[in-house]
């Protein structure tokens, strides 16, 4: 590093001085100017680059008092925090720049902090937490413990302690745990490991509430002993009488306390042991602060773990704890959804399996090797209990998807998720819903192999789409026996057979159904917190290598598809499952035939021009063609605020409208399309004007790959017309 350029840079700013010296026989730039009546100095030590914004260390720091975000380290000096360093993109090309902007950075903070007060407190309370611990460490006798502990209210409450596990291996055994005498939680006890901990006897563990408290300045023991007096008299009236009733009647060896109380940053939770000089008698706790001479104080770290500050800190969603997910299938798809699921803050998961973890597939899934040759379903549940603490799961041994067709057993869910790979299981489960009329959604999810990429669908009843849309031939209309979302083609031998047929297996990575799970998992977390409303398809595309080297064809979907990860609508308009079967159907004589739904008729209708200032609407029609011909419009477009509209007239506006048929076009994958247009008429059985029919012999020649449908909208009638060769011929509607 070019120290010596920097400085020079430096040499000619108003605001301070900047000289290059030495502190302790090391190198350093040293960096003073006023903060008020006050002169501060700063150091920084010289290093090889700049990987993040220079450091600075406050010198003589006491005599400035307590400052919030420095923090005290040796020889008079205090490391000043400006920002999370690490995040800042450093213009490593121009050191001098950057180290002027880290010195300007420091002078503010500064400032601030010796000159404003009430900023200085402000910042003390909000870093408390940091500042006890790193203030009360010094003076521990012992090294600084640690403690768990879960407690949902702010009231006073009684904790059992329970001490590390006896051969503790990691740093969360090598912990205390407090929980409530009256926790009924048994997921909190095996989350924190309980069975494996001795419970500690003769001390008291108890929480308090404070009230405001000041920040803590006085880095000894007598101030911490003095801090702790003041705060607890910052009790509440209420929590002070049931403080008095479990707290200073109780003789003890030790107390353990668990402050806790409001900041800037939110709630704050610190720990202070109490311990008597005389370890072997127990004693009261010292009510007045001179009684605290006969104690000694320590201070031990904590962390709450409770649902409102841990899942919302962790990106999960306390607003799903209450939502119940029935997920079958335990594979290596339906272990990662179950993770995310889990993950995402959902409060109960049922799960059905009943296939034993074999080691063959150790490398694809993510229960650990202790699980080995155990049910999957119990084995996730003890997995996942195990990291999230507030999780309820009931694992299924003895049940397949087909054993759940039950109303009563399925309603008691808010979403059912599929991850088994039988399309012909999905199916059947999916005619048992529709018949049944089931209101629960579901989302079903598979893969393919080779890593060519994997599916997820939505399935909303009463929405528009279905599974059984994914399974309409896109050619005939027909609803076939294979998705329409596969990527490889139907009837070719994907599975591989290294053993007999009972290691058959279709090959794929654990990259391959992780990223399948994501989808699924997206789409119930979306759907659950009422981002999706309407039944959705996506898919990830990947990469045809390993496919096409195995001789295996690929469908026209994967050389067409760019919509990797993007959620489509699910439905289809063919789908003779889920789509309206209320249609007028038209018909020429030359044998076009036009299927108009129901329910875009009555729209329609809705924009006759029956009041003498009404007037004219217009829009485009958006549908899908057949190779026999036939259409059936899905949806049309529908007048907008850019379109120039008289009583006996209008022009759209050209851009708007395409817009909606391109959206329509893309996320049909080019199935849907545009297939005429439809505008009204102020008479009573309409006619076409000349300008209508000089307008649809244009849309005609530049659209000449497929029929196209004009619909008039008169007051009492509505007339529908083709083209045949410039020959404008109107349809007749069937009965």
């Amino acid at each position: 590093m070019d120290y010596h350029n920097i400085l020079l840079f430096l040499l000619d700013k108003p605001d301070f001085e900047a000289k290059a010296t030495q502190y302790r026989n090391l190198d350093v730039i040293e960096i003073s100017f006023y903060a008020g009546e006050k002169e501060v100095t700063i150091l920084h030590y010289f290093t090889s680059e700049f990987s993040k914004l220079p450091t600075f260390y406050l010198y003589k720091c006491s005599f400035f008092g307590q400052l919030a975000h420095v923090i005290p380290t040796e020889n008079e000096l205090s490391w000043i925090c400006v920002n999370d360093l690490d995040s800042v993109s450093v213009n490593f090309e121009c050191p001098e720049l950057a180290f002027y902007d880290s010195v300007c950075r420091h002078i503010k903070l500064l400032t601030q902090l010796i000159c404003v007060p009430d900023f200085n407190k402000e910042e003390l309370l909000r870093e408390f937490q940091l500042n006890w611990l790193n203030q009360t460490k010094s003076i521990s006798r012992n090294a600084m413990q640690h403690l768990y502990c879960s407690l949902p209210s702010k009231k006073v409450t009684k904790l059992k302690l329970f001490n590390p596990e006896s051969k503790f291996k990691t740093f969360f055994q090598s912990t205390h745990v407090a929980l409530p005498y009256d926790n009924k939680d048994a997921s909190l006890e095996c989350f924190f490991d309980c069975n494996g901990r001795k419970e500690i006897k003769d001390n008291l563990c108890i929480s308090i509430p404070l009230g405001s408290v000041s920040p803590f300045m006085d880095n000894n023991e007598e101030g911490i002993k003095k801090w702790i007096h003041d705060s607890l008299k910052t009790v509440s009236k209420n929590d002070k009488t049931e403080l008095e009733d479990i707290f200073y009647d109780w003789a003890k060896i030790e107390f353990w306390l668990i402050l806790h109380f409001d900041t800037p940053s939110g709630r704050t939770w610190i720990g202070a042991k109490l311990m008597h000089l005389n370890k072997t008698e127990k004693k009261k706790f010292p009510e007045k602060l001179e009684h605290f001479k006969n104690w000694e104080v320590e201070s031990f770290s904590v962390d709450n773990v409770n649902s409102e500050s841990i899942l919302s800190r962790s990106g999960a969603k306390i607003t799903l704890h209450n939502k119940k997910i029935l997920l079958i299938g335990c594979g290596s798809v339906g272990c990662e959804i179950a993770h995310k699921i889990a993950s995402s803050g959902i409060g109960h998961l049922t799960l059905i399996d009943p296939d034993i973890y074999l080691i063959s597939n150790i490398y694809r899934h993510r229960l650990e090797k202790c699980y080995l040759n155990n049910n999957k379903a119990q084995s996730l549940s003890l997995q996942l209990i195990n990291q999230f603490p507030w999780i309820s799961i009931d694992a299924q041994v003895n049940k397949k998807l087909l054993d759940l067709r039950s109303n009563e057993t399925l309603d008691e869910y808010d979403l059912i998720i599929i991850a088994i790979g039988a399309p012909t299981h999905e199916r059947l489960f999916h005619e048992y819903l529709v018949k049944s009329s089931v209101k629960v959604p579901v989302i079903y999810s598979w893969l393919e192999g080779y890593g060519i990429g994997g599916h997820a669908v939505l399935d909303i009843p009463n929405k528009p789409g279905c599974l059984r849309c994914a399974y309409v031939e896109t050619n005939t209309g027909v609803r076939g026996l294979v998705s329409n979302l596969n990527f490889i083609e139907a009837n070719q031998n994907v599975a591989k057979n290294y053993a007999g047929c009972g290691e058959m297996f279709i090959p794929y990575g654990a990259i391959s159904s992780t990223q399948t799970a994501l989808l699924a998992a997206d789409l119930a977390v979306g759907y659950l917190e009422g981002k999706l409303k309407e039944s959705k398809k996506v898919s990830w595309k990947g990469d045809s290598t390993d496919a096409k080297s195995e001789g295996l064809k690929l469908t026209p979907r994967y050389q067409n598809f760019s919509l990797s990860l993007q959620k489509l609508p699910l439905k289809h308009p063919l789908c003779d499952v889920c789509q309206t079967k209320e249609f007028i159907t038209y018909q020429s004589k030359c044998g076009k035939r036009l299927y108009l739904p129901q329910s875009l008729h009555q729209k329609l209708c809705a924009y006759r021009q029956q009041e003498p200032a009404s007037l004219e609407s217009a829009g485009l029609l958006i549908g899908y063609c057949n190779q026999s011909g036939e259409t059936l419009i899905d949806s049309l477009t529908t007048p907008k605020i850019s379109d120039q509209r008289t009583r006996t007239t209008f022009k759209l506006d050209a851009a708007a409208h395409q817009t909606e048929i391109e959206k329509a076009y893309i996320e049909s994958e080019r199935l849907l399309g545009y297939v005429g247009t439809w505008h009204t008429h102020p008479e009573e059985v309409p006619r076409p004007s000349w300008p209508d029919k000089t307008d649809w012999r244009k849309h005609e020649k530049e659209s000449p790959d497929r029929p196209l449908f004009f619909i008039v909208v008169g007051i009492k009638q509505m007339a529908v017309y083709t083209l045949e060769k410039g020959n404008i011929i109107e349809l007749t509607m069937m009965q």
